[in-house]
């Protein structure tokens, strides 16, 4: 009988901490709220990787009005990283009962520590308006100075909105069914603690760019090029669309560049050109950071990204080349998922070129996705 009555309190202690929602006589041990999961699944992996790659989120919490009620930061720091713990949820409580708008940004560091580099970096304007003023500006302070030159690596920077409860990462599900990932609201209930989770999506690309020469190939050198990708993109609104109105054409060059060297006799790479080695292959590199890319139809009145080679000594253009429309045709590799042209770019987010050029002109161009075994191969069938 003393083992049954043991039993019994055991019980109803449980149920004081796991069942809030029917004790209302205890409000202060019932958190009453939003329990935030956040997750970047949207990348060519299908995989989530937001405990990996994500080091600051802040999540922006609104009325169904679109006003702002809350914002909240979470940050791993060098004696604690809360983000890489794959059971990590943001706790929002003290939410009244209603219906909630979400919108979240996310970098690899503390955007405080970011907002004080020098250079040009990602800054957020309109946090403390409503929702439709949140935005992103790729700037340089004082006075978020919008940049139009560019030749540094990026904070990488997601964007976050509220994902649907009907979403499930479908092996094979369509393009056409992504439009499930956003949801309007959720609800916030009297006594309970709400799950919802927010759905990021990677902003900035990485461009490897090589150069090789077929006619040559023992003299490929990167100082000889000015690469360069021109674009209206450097800002991004509340709803991760990209502002072209009023804003300025943005110049991104390489933040690294450098040569390597192949010796046909070692049959080894080289960091530099080996000493009397007429075998050498040299090919030259280039990385460059970019701000969201759109896919622009053919009626827009605003240009696509243009990617342009130079080479130096001449003058002459190597190429000019439709940088979304390139890179989209990445999207050959995942036929299954049916991705549409800017589903693909906004799941990528580190992509290579690789150019073989003939003279000062490119012949063939193949184009690779980090972490793929694949490629595909592009002839220009205007080189004379």
């Amino acid at each position: 009988m003393q083992f049954i009555q043991k039993t019994f309190i055991a019980l109803v202690a449980c149920s004081s901490l796991t069942a809030c929602s029917l004790m209302h006589d205890s409000l202060e041990d019932c958190p009453q709220g939003l329990s935030v999961e956040f997750v970047y699944d949207y990348n060519v992996e299908r995989a989530n990787m937001f405990n990996d790659h994500v080091g600051s989120v802040t999540l922006y919490v609104y009325d169904e009005a679109g006003q702002l009620v809350r914002t909240q930061t979470e940050d791993n720091t060098s004696s604690a990283q809360p983000l890489r713990d794959p059971n990590y949820r943001m706790i929002v409580d003290g939410l009244q009962p209603g219906e909630y708008r979400l919108l979240a940004l996310a970098n690899q560091r503390r955007y405080n520590d970011i907002s004080q580099l020098s250079g040009v970096r990602y800054l957020r304007d309109g946090q403390d308006g409503p929702m439709t003023n949140l935005n992103v500006t790729l700037a340089t302070q004082p006075g978020l100075k919008a940049a139009t030159d560019i030749s540094q690596q990026l904070d990488t920077l997601w964007h976050g909105t509220l994902r649907s409860a009907q979403y499930t990462l479908n092996p094979t599900r369509a393009a056409e069914d992504e439009v499930l990932i956003k949801a309007q609201t959720v609800s916030v209930h009297k006594y309970e603690l709400t799950n919802c989770v927010v759905s990021l999506v990677r902003d900035t690309k990485r461009l490897h760019i090589t150069l090789r020469q077929s006619d040559d190939p023992a003299h490929c050198d990167i100082a000889d090029y000015d690469i360069s990708i021109v674009d209206i993109n450097g800002q991004l609104l509340w709803d991760n669309s990209v502002n072209t109105d009023g804003t300025p054409t943005i110049t991104y060059r390489p933040f690294d560049k450098w040569n390597t060297y192949y010796s046909g006799t070692t049959k080894q790479s080289y960091d530099q050109r080996p000493v009397n080695d007429d075998t050498v292959e040299e090919t030259a590199h280039a990385d460059i950071d970019i701000n969201r890319l759109m896919q622009r139809s053919g009626n827009s009145t605003i240009a696509p990204a243009m990617l342009n080679i130079v080479h130096r000594p001449d003058g002459k253009t190597v190429a000019t080349i439709n940088l979304p429309e390139i890179l989209q045709q990445g999207r050959g590799a995942f036929e299954r998922y049916a991705y549409s042209a800017q589903g693909f770019l906004d799941r990528a987010y580190d992509y290579r070129l690789d150019f073989i050029l003939v003279g000062e002109k490119w012949k063939f161009l193949s184009l690779g996705i980090h972490s793929l075994p694949w490629t595909q191969r592009f002839q220009n069938v205007e080189l004379d």
